[in-house]
């Protein structure tokens, strides 16, 4: 089957393939060795170029003091678990920081509750953008400066778990504090969202957010979650839910999926929900997304919402890398920052290919998926690099295998055996 890069097409610019990383403190608990090899796995071997994570209300249990403009340090907690992951991230790699608060202390809100919605008291913008500011400081002096904030994770949900829900005009109101609060406090870190679960929602949040001056000025990009229409193992579901964020966001402003897990029940664990993520992260990309960041790198509990799980009890050895975190690599550890997604296309409608340009790295790099149930060849034409291509693959019988230049499903150059259902990655020098 022919397989034609187009240099010539060029569509968006990556920033950023990885995941959420927030439950530092479980991850913290495990016991060495496994610990470190956990963190060397999702930090280090994984190679993810952005990081989700999560701002914690336990950072402020009780209102410091009376005066938000003022910050009583001892009233204020340290992330000790957050700074202890970032401190471990660092000695791995340097990934894009982007961190999203579920939900303001309780104190903060109209149940009094960290649970299950509510929403920001009346008065207690200035208090929540003071948190804010002193948990970015927090970080930025431990040498680990978050780029991009969102003030709300999914704030159209009230959820049976730490959230908050706002109106677009109420959360637009808490933004612009926000980001006046940031500009004061001489933070650099920029803002995104709205962070919707629901990516129909997004433009009705969004041009409220928008309309804020100060925030719009620091406003990077649309940040939103696939769990409106979108079908795990059904990766033709991705382009309608994606479709009304590209509508909704100004021109030119990237697309974030900052969230999205397999909720369906279905194929938990199996090599099959690792092809569906793959699919599911090639056709967010055909659709403009600039930023994928899965749900999570690593998290205690099933395998359906994590690459690696690990236990739910602190001081209990062992863990489970699922296929997830296979298929991820082959895009996390290839495709980076700056790439350029090129043209490409495939006769065969079960032969998704995505392709790339590098000018940093000096690569083309393409991530073929064969969903199909038996292998098939493939030629890939359209670039003429000076030598061979990489090869990395994932199979149901190959855990991202390095597949040699000598080896019988290589001939020559450009011709490759793809086997049933395989993500495989082939990364060409262009000079």
């Amino acid at each position: 089957m022919r397989v034609t890069l187009d240099p010539a097409a060029t569509f968006q610019t990556m920033q950023g393939i990885g995941g959420s990383a927030a439950d530092e403190g479980a991850l913290r608990g495990m016991p060495e060795p496994d610990r470190s090899e956990v963190l060397d796995l999702v930090f280090g071997d994984l190679a993810p170029s952005v990081v989700r994570l999560k701002v914690r209300p336990a950072i402020e249990p009780v209102n410091d003091d009376a005066d938000p403009a003022h910050v009583n340090a001892a009233g204020f907690v340290a992330p000790s678990d957050l700074l202890w992951q970032m401190a471990e991230l660092a000695q791995r790699g340097d990934p894009k920081r982007i961190a999203a608060m579920w939900t303001p202390p309780a104190w903060m809100k109209t149940t009094n509750q960290e649970c299950c919605g509510g929403t920001l008291l009346p008065g207690y913008d200035a208090e929540l953008a003071e948190l804010f500011s002193v948990w970015l400081g927090a970080l930025a002096d431990a040498g680990t400066p978050v780029d991009s904030l969102s003030i709300q994770n999914e704030p159209e949900a009230a959820s049976p778990w730490d959230a908050n829900t706002y109106t677009p005009a109420r959360m637009a109101g808490v933004l612009e504090a926000v980001a006046q609060r940031l500009a004061a406090d001489g933070h650099a870190t920029t803002l995104h969202g709205p962070d919707n679960a629901v990516a129909n929602f997004v433009p009705i949040f969004l041009p409220a957010l928008l309309a804020q001056p100060s925030a719009a000025a620091r406003f990077e990009a649309v940040g939103f979650h696939l769990y409106g229409s979108t079908f795990y193992p059904d990766s033709s579901t991705v382009a309608p839910d994606v479709e009304p964020v590209a509508a909704a966001a100004p021109p030119g402003m990237p697309l974030w999926m900052t969230e999205f897990s397999n909720t369906t029940f279905q194929g938990y664990g199996t090599h099959d929900e690792g092809v569906w993520q793959a699919e599911l992260m090639h056709e967010s990309f055909q659709a403009g997304v600039s930023l994928y960041a899965m749900w999570n790198l690593y998290r205690p509990g099933g395998p359906g919402e994590a690459a690696i799980v690990i236990p739910t009890t602190r001081g209990t050895p062992g863990y489970t890398i699922t296929p997830k975190y296979w298929t991820l690599r082959q895009y996390s550890k290839f495709v980076k920052p700056g790439a350029v997604r090129i043209g490409a296309t495939s006769g065969d409608p079960d032969l998704l290919v995505s392709a790339f340009r590098d000018d940093a790295a000096g690569q083309w790099i393409a991530v073929a998926i064969n969903r199909a149930d038996a292998p098939r060849w493939g030629y890939f034409d359209g670039i003429a690099p000076p030598g061979p291509p990489r090869v990395v693959r994932t199979s149901a019988s190959e855990l991202g295998a390095e597949i040699p230049l000598d080896a019988t499903d290589r001939f020559g150059d450009h011709a490759l055996l793809l086997p049933a259902r395989s993500v495989t990655t082939l990364v060409w020098p262009r000079d």
